[in-house]
Parts: structure tokens; C-alpha cells; sequence
């Protein structure tokens, strides 16, 4: 009984690691293409690279190398040592990870050129910012709400959920670009439920880790001496 429990467990955890895993390089790769098709679609008109393509290009390639981060991370991170075992966190989990995405299905805003640079800038700052924290978090990396390690180097000295403030920040960036009343209330449902995941993680690390109590007590949650 005890031999079927650990095959099944094992079965999950790869299933786990594999399906995330490959969507996202499937998400890889389509960004790639696009960013490809933008440069070689540039080169054909023989024109000066201008502001606003050097940006598009530099936030292309920001959202290739953090989504190609997240594909590695997702097949080498560690085994859970402790996760939630309710169904509604990891519902959660999914769809915050996937709700901001519903805002790119949306008409884009008609934006001036400072508008559409200002907006650009901020998602490429966030994407980077993420990245940094991805590579802090490493093979404690994970979507649902799970400990595998404790992280409190880098990014994650300063705040207890980085990952989250920097990805908020590329998603806004995202949000100016495709602004309108509908857009804003998805963005404002999908802030509530990061919120909400922040909250169940922390349940699962103060489970895992006795120190957690301590990193917890002296470290904002998102915003330094705010939240």
C-alpha cells in the first residue's frame, strides 16, 4: 500500500514538473517567433532602428528569457517537502498564474508614442526585476503553494514575496497597454487573488520551516515598513 502511495506520489510530482514545464516552452517558443519575425520583418524595410523597436525588441526578449527561466526551473526544481492539501489553493495558483492573460485578449489602447514607451518600460522593468527573483528562488521554484526550500537571500531579504511584486509590475506595464474599465477590474481580481496565494504559501513554509515564524515577523510581506 505504502509502495502504491509513493508510485503515485511520484507520478504527480512528475506530471507536475512536465505539463507546466512544456507549456511554457511552447510559450517560449512562440515568443521567440514573434520576436524573430519582428527583427527580420524590420530588416526588410532597410530603416533605422528607432526608439520605440529597440524597446519592443528589449521587451521580447525580457519575456523569452524569463519564460525560459520558468520552463528550466519547473523540470530540475526540488520535490515539495510540504504542500497544500486542499483543492482551492492550488485552484488559486492556477488561476493566478493564468488571469492576467485574459487582459492581452483585449482590444490595445490607443496609446501616444510616450505613452507606448512609458507602458513598454515598466513590463520590461518587472520582467527583469522577475528574473532576478527566479533566479534567487531557483529550484525552490514552484506555482502551486509548496515549500521545497527556504529562501531569504537576495530580493527575498528585503520582502517575503518578490517574485510576486516584480511579476505585478510587468503585468501592469502590460495592463497600460491594453487599458480600459474592463481590463483595470481584471487586473484588480487578479491582484485579490495573488494576495490570496501570497497567504496560502505562507500557511505551507510556517508548516515546513519553524524559522519561517522568525523571517515572517521581521520581513514585509510585498512592500517594505508598508506591507
Amino acid at each position: 500500500m505504502n509502495s502504491k502511495r509513493f508510485t503515485r506520489a511520484k507520478l504527480i510530482e512528475l506530471i507536475s514538473r512536465v505539463i507546466p514545464g512544456t507549456f511554457f516552452l511552447y510559450v517560449v517558443m512562440l515568443k521567440f517567433a514573434d520576436l524573430y519575425a519582428l527583427i527580420i520583418t524590420h530588416q526588410a524595410t532597410n530603416q533605422p532602428a528607432s526608439l520605440r523597436f529597440i524597446v519592443e525588441v528589449c521587451s521580447r526578449a525580457s519575456t523569452v528569457a524569463f519564460m525560459g527561466m520558468m520552463t528550466i526551473l519547473f523540470l530540475i526544481r526540488l520535490e515539495p517537502v510540504e504542500k497544500a492539501k486542499s483543492l482551492l489553493p492550488r485552484v488559486m495558483a492556477i488561476a493566478g498564474t493564468f488571469f492576467v492573460a485574459l487582459v492581452t485578449l483585449f482590444p490595445r489602447a490607443e496609446l501616444s508614442l510616450g505613452q507606448s514607451l512609458i507602458a513598454t518600460s515598466i513590463s520590461i522593468v518587472g520582467t527583469l526585476l522577475s528574473i532576478i527573483a527566479l533566479a534567487h528562488l531557483g529550484r525552490s521554484f514552484s506555482l502551486m503553494a509548496e515549500a521545497r526550500r527556504l529562501v531569504t537571500t537576495g530580493p527575498y531579504r528585503l520582502v517575503r514575496h518578490p517574485l510576486y511584486l516584480f511579476e505585478e509590475v510587468a503585468s501592469f506595464g502590460i495592463l497600460l497597454q491594453f487599458l480600459s474599465v474592463t481590463t483595470a477590474v481584471v487586473f484588480v481580481i487578479h491582484i485579490l487573488i495573488q494576495v490570496q496565494r501570497m497567504k496560502n504559501e505562507e500557511k505551507v513554509l510556517e508548516k515546513a520551516f519553524p524559522e519561517y515564524q522568525t523571517y515572517k515577523a521581521t520581513t514585509a510581506r510585498v512592500i517594505p515598513k508598508l506591507y
